[in-house]
């Protein structure tokens, strides 16, 4: 669906043509024409119009209810969203691999790949991409001209609007014209965007924190990433740099002794309770040279006394950093995502506890899960949806 300027003499159609379509893609109903008149307080010839255009691009299906009429007469017919009509891809590049997705317009994954990246940074690591995104079309036969965009959540302090990732310690880039670099290739819109921004964006609209509007979500895998959004919208920052909770400092006296980082950039957070950080401490004290994050944590649950030294001492760090957040933020929910996760039974009621322990109650809030296995990859076909106006900001 095109967008038009303000000042344009369809304006006024497109807003209208926009809150159409939007209404029906999130509302909880199912509408009629109608009903759907009545909703958004326009005339039943404005929606029929605005409907039969919808229907006649593609974005609209008209379909007869399986149940009669209460009155009888004919069935009612209802406005369904075609979901693929057009289709997203989503790449989620992490510091140890890399997921691609083919998803429908609801989010529905219809292809997933994941590749290695640091052995694909050895090589031509943007063709690398390039190739698998082709190959995913093709074993779907889906053309170019049925993507709606692509979008790419990556790791480290990216510039949303230029499509450049400013820095990612764990890629080994600085200041890469990502979005140009892709853009070379296909003939279909391009976004860039900070991984965990991609993956907050998919906690709101389909996981755990659906329909909030003060949300920070912290994922810790390879690195410690955070994406916040207040009053519904992504935050940002002035420097694209909001969320580097990586950086956050957790003891200052630890901190001001030095510290070996895993990752050349790597903040002192993310060498406390990243991954590599935690299977670095354990092999340092330990025979045992081939054990990765999750098994530690699974023997620290298990009650090896090394394992729930280390594991213990980096959730004391999180513990600061989550006080720290809702302290500054005051958000609905902090939700946990990445490898550490897959423990939370474990030690979230730990974190929840020390939370409640030092902030006064209106300052408080609620540890969660992710609910979302790819959120990230998720994220990406929200943020192409926004940018072509299919769901409201």
């Amino acid at each position: 669906m095109s967008i038009l300027q303000s000042g344009t003499p369809n304006y006024l159609k497109t807003i209208n043509k926009r809150k159409v379509l939007q209404e029906i893609i999130e509302g909880d109903n199912l509408y009629s024409r109608a009903s759907l008149a009545k909703r958004l307080k326009l005339s039943k010839p404005t929606i029929s119009a605005l409907v039969d255009e919808l229907v006649e691009e593609g974005w609209i299906i008209e379909k007869e209810s399986k149940k009669a009429a209460k009155r009888g007469g004919r069935k009612p017919v209802h406005l369904v969203f075609d979901k693929q009509f057009k289709y997203t891809i989503g790449i989620d590049i992490g510091g140890t691999s890399t997921e691609l997705a083919i998803m429908d317009l609801d989010g529905g994954l219809i292809l997933h790949r994941k590749i290695d990246t640091q052995d694909g940074l050895k090589k031509d690591f943007i063709l690398l991409l390039v190739n698998e995104v082709n190959a995913m079309l093709e074993d779907k036969n889906i053309c170019h001209t049925k993507v709606l965009a692509l979008a790419i959540g990556a790791p480290g302090i990216t510039d949303s609007d230029q499509g450049i990732v400013m820095e990612a310690p764990s890629l080994g880039w600085l200041h890469y014209p990502l979005k140009r670099e892709m853009a070379e290739h296909f003939p279909f819109p391009i976004y860039i965007e900070n991984d965990v921004n991609m993956a907050v964006l998919g906690e709101c609209w389909k996981g755990a924190a659906k329909d909030k509007s003060h949300v920070v979500l912290i994922t810790i895998g390879t690195g410690v990433g955070c994406g916040i959004v207040i009053n519904g919208e992504l935050f940002r920052g002035g420097q694209y740099a909001a969320g580097e909770i990586g950086y956050m400092i957790t003891n200052k006296d630890q901190a001001s002794q030095g510290f070996e980082s895993v990752f050349e950039g790597y903040g002192f957070l993310e060498n406390q309770v990243g991954g590599p950080s935690i299977v670095k401490q354990y092999q340092s004290g330990s025979a045992t040279k081939k054990e990765n994050a999750e098994k530690i944590f699974q023997k620290a649950i298990e009650g090896e006394a090394l394992a729930a030294k280390i594991i213990n001492e980096a959730l004391d760090h999180l513990a600061v950093s989550l006080i720290n957040v809702a302290a500054l933020l005051n958000p609905e929910c902090i939700v946990l995502g990445g490898g550490i996760s897959k423990s939370g039974h474990w030690f979230l009621p730990k974190l929840q506890a020390r939370i409640e322990h030092y902030l006064p109650e209106q300052s408080r809030t609620t540890v969660m899960l992710t609910k979302l296995p790819h959120a990230s990859l998720l994220g990406t076909t929200v943020l192409c949806m926004k940018k072509h106006a299919l769901l409201s900001s």
